[in-house]
C-alpha cells in the first residue's frame, strides 16, 4: 500500500487508491510503499486525466489498434483478433535498465560465441564443457549447417529474450527467441498508438526512443550483404498471411524498407537466391527470416515444407545470400543449455554471467536427475523439444504425476527440471473496477548486432532496444495468449532527440518508377483484391435493392416476381412462392438475410474474407489510410453475426458499399499508378464488366417479369439512376438503358468505358522481350472491344417488342463474356504464375 505520498497530487492519490502491489516484488511500489524511480512523473501526467479520462484514453487506444489492423491470426480465425493495450506503461528506471541492458548485451555475445563453436570447431563438446548428447541429440542442431559460419560470418543477428522478475526483484531469463524472434514490430506499434492516444503523457515523459534501435536493424542487414553493398536487395521471408504474426511481418518490412516475400517468391539458381518479379528474376543479398530453421529449405531440412526455398542452405554455404539469423540457430533455444551458461560465460567471455535463468538442471546429467527426482513435487518439467510447455506435477492427478516421473526416468535426456518462479507484478488499469490492479508480468527484450557499435574486448557489439514488449500472465505464458500488453518506457535523464524513420542518402541514388521489382505474388494478390472487392460491391448492391423491395412488399405478387429474378442473379435458389403473403415475406427475408451469415458460402462475409486474405498478403503495399478503411469495413462485417431485421440489413449494405468506395478511392489516390495498382484496377474492371453483363442479361432477356421495376433495379445497382433520369427525363426504355450501360464510353459504369480502361492498363503491363507480336491478353481485349464497336445497334432498338432483338443482344453479351472470362486466366498465366511447385528431384528405392 502506498505510504509515502506527500509529493503526489490528489488526482494521483485517487488513481492509486487501494493499490497494494502483489505478494512479492511490484514494478511500481517498493516494499516500503514508495514509488520506484521513474513512476512519479508518469503517474502525475496520468493523474491529470482522472479515472474517466484514463478510461476514455484506453478506449481511444483500442480504436486506434483496430483501425490500424493490429491483429494476430490464430488458426481458423479468418478475420483475426487483437489484444488490449494497457494505457499504463511499464516504467523502468535508468539505473535498473543499465543493469538489465548490460546483461542482455552479454547474453547475446555469449550465445553468438556458442553458436559459432557448435557449427565450427565444437571445442565446447571436445573439452567437456557441454555434454555431446545434449547438443547432438537435439532437433535444433542441424548437421547440414556445419561450417556455415566459417570465415567470420555472423550467425546471431537478432535476439529476443523472455524474462520475468522474481519475488526478490531479480530478472530471470525464461526463454531465448532466436529462430524467428518476434515482437519488435508490435512494441513499436504499441508505442506509436499510446503516444497518439495520450500525447500529453508521452510528451512530458523523458523516455528513450525506439527508432534508433530499428535504424541499427537496417544498418545490420545492409552490412550482411556480400554483393551489391551500395544498394543491396533485402527481403523479409514470412510464412504468409496464415501466420499469427503476419501483421508484424508486414509492419516491419514496411518500417525497415525491405521487401516482404514468401517462399514461393524466391528461387535458387547457381547457388544464388533470386526473387521472382514482374520484371524477371532479381538477385537477393540478405534474407531476414521469420521462419523456423527446418521450414526454410525443403530440399535439405524438411521435405514437406511448402514455406521455404529449395536449395536455400546451399546458397548460404556458397555465400550467395546472407541469413539473419543463421540457419541452425534453433539449437540455442534448447532449455537444457541454461545450467551450463554460467560456466560457458566465464570460459568464452572471461566474465561472470549477469543474467541467469531459474534454478534448473538437464536430467541427462545424473546429478541433475537425482536432484529433479528428489524435489519432484516442487519443480516444473519441460521437454527439450521446441514449443514444449512447462508441466507442474503439483497440478497433475497422482496417476498422471507418476506417469510423468516414469517418463523422466526412462528418457532423462529429454527433460529439463526448473524451479518455478514467483513472478513480480505490475499495475494494470481495470476499466470496469476503475482502478489499478496488480498482474503478473512478462517482458520480452531485444538485441541486434550493430556494425557501428563499440566492440567489447574485440567481440561483436550488440545494441539493446530501450524498451520491449510486456504482457500479463503466468511465467512462460506466450505473448499471443495474453489479452493485455503494455508498452515499456525506459526513462532517460533528459528528453531524447527525434530520430527520423527515413535516412539521409550518403551518395547518388538510383531513381525508379515502373515498379517492375514487385514480386509476381504481390501483383497476383492485388489483382484478386480488386476482383473480390468488386464482387463484394456488386453482390451488396443487389442485396440492398432486394431488401428495399422486401421493405415495400406488396400483396399483389409483384415483389415475389422481382425477388425471384434477383435471387437468380444472386446465385441463390428462389424460395417456393407458397403460403400467405406474410409467410412468403418471412421466407424471403430469411433467404436474403442469410447472405449476412458468416457460414454462407455465397454471403458477404465469405467474399470479404477472400478479399481480406489477399489484402493481408500485400499489407506493405497499401497506404495507412487505405488499411484503416479496410479495417473499419472488417469491423462492420464482423458485426453481421446478428442481423434480425430487413431495415438493419439495408443499412449494413449501404455501409459496406460506402466503405468499399472509400477503400478503392484511397488506393486510387495514394498508390503509385504503376504495376501493382494496374493489376488491382484490371481485377476490378474484369469483375465489374462480368457482373454488369450478367445483370443486363437478366433484366433484358431472361427475367420472369421484365419491365420498369427490374430496369430500375439495374440502374440503381449500377449507380446510374440519376444519370439516366437527367438524360431521359424519367422515361424508361430498354434501348436507352443499353446505350448508357453498354456503349456510352463517357459513363464510367458502362462496358465501353471499362473496356477502354482495361485496354490502357493492359498496354502498360510488362511485355515479353524478343517478340513483335501482341500478347494474348492484348488480343483478348481487342477482341472484346471490337465486338462492342461492331455491334449492330439498330438491331437492338426494338428490345421491348422484338424477339430477334433479344437474340441479338444475347449473342452480343455472350461474345463479350467469352474473351473477358479468358482474359483473367491469360493475365495470371503471363504475369502472375511464375512460381513453381517444389518437387522431389530424386526418388530412392530401397530393395527388400
Amino acid at each position: 500500500m502506498l505510504t509515502h505520498d506527500s509529493l503526489l497530487t490528489p488526482e494521483v492519490r485517487v488513481l492509486l487508491q487501494g493499490y497494494g502491489g502483489g505478494a512479492g516484488f511490484d514494478a511500481m511500489l517498493a516494499a516500503d510503499g514508495r514509488l520506484r524511480p521513474g513512476w512519479e512523473s508518469v503517474l502525475a501526467s496520468l493523474g491529470n486525466l482522472g479515472r474517466d479520462g484514463l478510461i476514455a484514453r484506453a478506449e481511444e487506444v483500442q480504436r486506434l489498434l483496430y483501425d490500424n489492423g493490429v491483429t494476430f491470426n490464430m488458426h481458423g480465425d479468418t478475420l483475426g483478433r487483437g489484444w488490449r493495450i494497457d494505457p499504463l506503461p511499464l516504467v523502468v528506471g535508468m539505473e535498473e535498465w543499465q543493469r538489465l541492458e548490460a546483461g542482455l548485451e552479454q547474453r547475446s555475445r555469449l550465445l553468438s560465441a556458442i553458436l559459432t563453436d557448435l557449427y565450427g570447431p565444437r571445442r565446447l563438446l571436445e573439452e567437456g564443457l557441454l555434454p555431446p548428447e545434449l547438443i547432438l541429440e537435439h532437433s535444433g542442431f542441424l548437421l547440414a549447417c556445419d561450417q556455415t559460419l566459417a570465415n567470420g560470418r555472423a550467425g546471431l543477428i537478432f535476439h529476443g529474450i523472455d524474462l520475468v522478475r522474481d519475488a526478490k526483484g531479480e530478472w530471470r531469463v525464461m526463454t531465448d527467441r532466436l529462430q524467428a524472434p518476434s515482437g519488435t514490430g508490435f512494441a513499436l506499434e504499441n508505442r506509436i498508438l499510446l503516444a497518439r492516444a495520450m500525447p500529453e503523457v508521452y510528451r512530458d515523459a523523458p523516455l528513450r526512443r525506439l527508432a534508433g534501435f530499428h535504424e541499427a536493424d537496417h544498418r545490420t542487414l545492409v552490412a550482411q550483404a556480400r554483393h551489391h553493398r551500395e544498394h543491396p536487395t533485402l527481403v523479409l521471408l514470412t510464412p504468409g498471411p496464415g501466420s499469427p504474426r503476419y501483421f508484424e511481418h508486414a509492419y516491419l518490412a514496411n518500417y525497415l524498407n525491405v521487401s516482404l516475400v514468401e517462399g514461393l517468391d524466391l528461387v535458387v539458381r547457381d547457388a544464388q537466391v533470386w526473387i521472382r518479379t514482374l520484371g524477371g528474376l532479381k538477385p537477393v543479398d540478405v534474407i531476414l527470416r521469420q521462419l523456423d530453421d527446418r521450414w526454410c529449405d525443403p530440399l535439405e531440412l524438411r521435405g514437406d515444407s511448402s514455406l521455404g526455398v529449395p536449395g536455400l542452405l546451399q546458397a548460404v554455404r556458397s555465400g550467395g545470400v546472407a541469413m539473419s539469423n543463421a540457419l541452425g540457430v534453433g539449437v540455442l533455444e534448447h532449455p537444457g543449455l541454461a545450467p551450463y551458461l554460467s560456466t560457458l560465460c566465464q570460459h568464452l567471455l572471461d566474465e561472470p554471467l549477469r543474467l541467469a535463468g531459474p534454478e534448473s538442471g538437464w536430467c541427462g546429467e545424473p546429478s541433475a536427475l537425482e536432484w529433479a527426482l528428489a524435489d519432484f513435487d516442487e519443480l516444473d518439467f519441460r521437454e527439450t523439444e521446441p514449443g514444449a510447455l512447462a508441466i507442474s506435477p503439483r497440478e497433475l492427478a497422482s496417476a498422471q504425476a507418476a506417469a510423468l516421473r516414469q517418463r523422466i526416468q526412462a528418457t532423462p535426456s529429454r527433460f529439463v527440471a526448473e524451479r518455478p518462479v514467483t513472478p513480480s507484478t505490475t499495475p494494470v488499469f481495470d476499466a470496469e473496477l476503475r482502478r489499478l490492479v496488480p498482474q503478473p508480468l512478462n517482458l520480452r527484450c531485444f538485441t541486434t548486432l550493430d556494425p557501428e557499435g563499440e566492440e567489447p574486448a574485440g567481440r561483436a557489439p550488440y545494441r539493446v532496444m530501450p524498451g520491449g514488449l510486456a504482457w500479463v500472465g503466468a511465467p512462460g505464458t506466450p505473448s499471443l495468449q495474453s489479452e493485455v500488453v503494455k508498452d515499456v518506457w525506459v526513462m532517460a535523464s533528459a528528453p531524447q532527440p527525434h530520430i527520423s524513420q527515413l535516412r539521409q542518402a550518403t551518395g547518388p541514388i538510383v531513381t525508379t518508377r515502373d515498379g517492375d521489382d514487385m514480386p509476381s505474388r504481390v501483383a497476383d494478390s492485388l489483382f484478386w483484391v480488386g476482383r473480390y472487392g468488386e464482387r463484394l460491391d456488386a453482390r451488396t448492391r443487389l442485396l440492398r435493392e432486394a431488401l428495399l423491395h422486401l421493405l415495400e412488399y406488396d400483396q399483389e405478387g409483384l415483389t415475389d416476381s422481382i425477388l425471384a429474378d434477383l435471387f437468380v442473379v444472386l446465385e441463390m435458389q428462389p424460395p417456393a412462392a407458397e403460403g400467405s403473403p406474410r409467410e412468403r415475406f418471412a421466407t424471403q427475408r430469411a433467404h436474403l438475410l442469410s447472405l449476412f451469415d458468416v457460414e454462407s458460402t455465397l454471403g458477404l462475409p465469405t467474399i470479404f474474407q477472400h478479399m481480406l486474405r489477399n489484402a493481408r498478403a500485400v499489407r506493405d503495399h497499401l497506404g495507412d489510410d487505405s488499411w484503416r478503411t479496410l479495417n473499419q469495413l472488417r469491423q462492420r462485417i464482423a458485426s453481421f453475426e446478428q442481423m434480425p431485421a430487413v431495415g438493419a440489413g439495408r443499412r449494413a449494405s449501404e455501409d459496406v458499399i460506402s466503405q468499399l468506395a472509400a477503400f478503392f478511392g484511397l488506393c486510387n489516390e495514394t498508390m503509385p499508378h504503376h504495376y501493382g495498382w494496374r493489376f488491382m484496377d484490371i481485377g476490378r474492371f474484369i469483375e465489374r464488366i462480368l457482373s454488369l453483363l450478367a445483370l443486363l442479361r437478366l433484366a433484358l432477356i431472361t427475367a420472369r417479369t421484365p419491365g420498369v421495376p427490374l430496369w430500375e433495379v439495374v440502374l440503381a445497382t449500377t449507380d446510374n439512376f440519376t444519370a439516366y433520369r437527367r438524360r431521359y427525363r424519367g422515361e424508361l426504355h430498354p434501348t436507352a438503358i443499353l446505350d448508357l450501360l453498354l456503349f456510352d464510353e463517357g459513363n464510367p459504369r458502362s462496358v465501353g468505358y471499362m473496356l477502354k480502361r482495361l485496354g490502357r492498363q493492359i498496354e502498360r503491363l510488362p511485355q515479353p522481350e524478343g517478340t513483335p507480336y501482341r500478347s494474348v491478353e492484348t488480343r483478348l481485349i481487342i477482341r472484346a472491344t471490337s465486338t462492342l464497336h461492331l455491334a449492330d445497334i439498330a438491331s437492338l432498338s426494338e428490345l421491348d417488342r422484338s424477339e430477334q432483338a433479344h437474340q441479338a443482344l444475347e449473342a452480343l453479351i455472350d461474345a463479350l463474356i467469352v474473351p473477358l472470362s479468358t482474359l483473367s486466366d491469360a493475365i495470371s498465366h503471363s504475369h502472375l504464375s511464375h512460381s513453381e511447385s517444389p518437387h522431389q528431384l530424386l526418388k530412392m528405392q530401397v530393395q527388400p
